[in-house]
This record gives structure tokens, C-alpha cells and sequence, in this order.
């Protein structure tokens, strides 16, 4: 708003929105909400910038609307057509693990494309949670089902806890290219997808074992996890 308008932040106010006045719009997913969001609003601002540019002063505008809409559309998969749309914005990431003496992960290196970071202190706290999440996924989280009916309570199922967290330095990689939400492509799902390949490949370092089943096999976690199940 305030790049698009040329307007201060004292002249600005962010109504939340809630299903009392916020029209259908699909699906929210962290990867591309950014992405969405920016760009129906950046579309707004074109219009009001518009009026403003023409002399109009904002307490002449008192009651109207300037309405942005985006429809980030994408070709169902396998769709028959040439140059199928799968993402309407394409990031990169990269994760390195770095193991210590005993076999414990010391630091996890996350490098993550973001095109603009519009909050970057947001953007890395979405890495250090994705990065934590995979490795309980990666190491020592058990969720055992039956017919989709959990069989294991929340304390057992092996998340990390807060002291087991080891150092996670993010880095936020800013790139131009993307037009539509001023530049921003969002972050979501795609920083808890090469955690697990990385701690695997760390550990094939390690011993020269390929593992090649979740959580990994053989690594101090899973001793250490079967004898605190056993304490419980």
C-alpha cells in the first residue's frame, strides 16, 4: 500500500477480514496466500492511485471502494494442453545438515527464494518452524493409525522438543522476476520439504547407509526415542 500509493502508514488502517464480509476465494494455503492476497491488493491500490493522481484528496473519497481481484489460475494436472500451468509462482530451496561427532544434527542451513520478503522476520520464522517440523518427521515422530483413527496420545508421538532444537540459520533469498504482488511469492509448505533429504544424505555421509524410510533407521534418535517410550 504504502509503495503503490505513495501514502504514510498513519493513513493506512487493515480491517482483518472475517466470513461476515469476505466474499468466497477458494482455498488458503501458506505457499501461495502471499502471492494471492498481495496481488488483489497491489490491484486495489492501482485504482486508487489512479484517483489520487488526479488531484482528488482521500476525504473526498470518503465511502468508496477500489476493488482488486486476482484469480491465480493453474491447469488441472495432466491437463492435455501445451504448456500446462501448474504454480503461478515457482520458488527455490536448499537445505544443508550438518551432523556432530555423535551422530546428532548440530545445524540445519535453509536458503529459501522468497522473490520479495514483504515481513522478512516472518519469512524465517516459516523456515524454522517448516525446518523443525520436518525433522520429526525426518527422526523420531511415530503417528500410528487405524482405519484413520489415531492409536498414540500427543506426548508420545516424538516431536521435537525445545531443548532437543538445534541451530537453524535461515537465509532469505530476495530475486526480481515476479510481476504480480510486487515481487512476493509467498513461503509455506516448501520449507519442511528437503529437510528429511537432507538429514538422510547427511547421515549416507556419515555411515554410507541409504535410507529410504521415515522416520530414518538406525541414527541416535531412534535409540534415543525407543528408551524414552519406555520410561513412559
Amino acid at each position: 500500500m504504502v509503495d503503490h500509493t505513495g501514502l504514510n502508514r498513519d493513513q493506512l488502517a487493515y480491517d482483518a477480514s472475517n466470513t461476515v464480509n469476505a466474499p468466497e476465494s477458494g482455498d488458503t494455503s501458506g505457499s501461495r496466500q502471499t502471492t494471492v492476497t498481495g496481488e488483489a491488493c497491489r490491484r486495489a491500490t492501482v485504482l486508487l492511485k489512479a484517483e489520487l493522481d488526479k488531484g482528488r484528496k482521500l476525504e473526498e473519497m470518503e465511502g468508496e471502494e477500489f476493488y482488486g481481484e486476482y484469480f491465480a489460475k493453474t491447469d488441472p494436472l495432466g491437463a492435455d494442453v501445451p504448456h500446462p500451468v501448474s504454480h503461478v509462482a515457482y520458488g527455490y530451496a536448499t537445505q544443508v545438515c550438518i551432523l556432530n561427532e555423535s551422530g546428532y544434527v548440530e545445524k540445519i542451513v535453509a536458503a529459501h527464494d522468497v522473490g520479495r520478503a514483504i515481513n522478512p522476520l516472518s519469512v524465517e520464522g516459516q523456515i524454522e518452524g517448516g525446518v523443525v517440523m520436518s525433522m520429526g518427521f525426518a527422526l523420531t515422530e511415530q503417528y500410528p493409525l487405524d482405519h484413520c483413527k489415531p492409536l498414540a496420545k500427543y506426548g508420545t508421538l516424538g516431536l521435537f522438543r525445545a531443548n532437543q532444537v538445534p541451530e537453524v540459520e535461515s537465509i532469505v533469498v530476495e530475486k526480481e522476476g515476479l510481476k504480480t504482488s510486487s515481487g512476493a511469492k509467498g513461503i509455506g509448505e516448501i520449507t519442511s520439504i528437503p529437510t528429511a533429504p537432507a538429514i538422510a544424505a547427511a547421515y549416507y555421509k556419515l555411515d554410507g547407509k541409504f535410507r529410504d524410510v521415515l522416520p530414518l533407521k538406525d541414527t541416535p534418535y531412534e535409540r534415543a526415542e525407543a528408551a524414552a517410550r519406555l520410561c513412559r
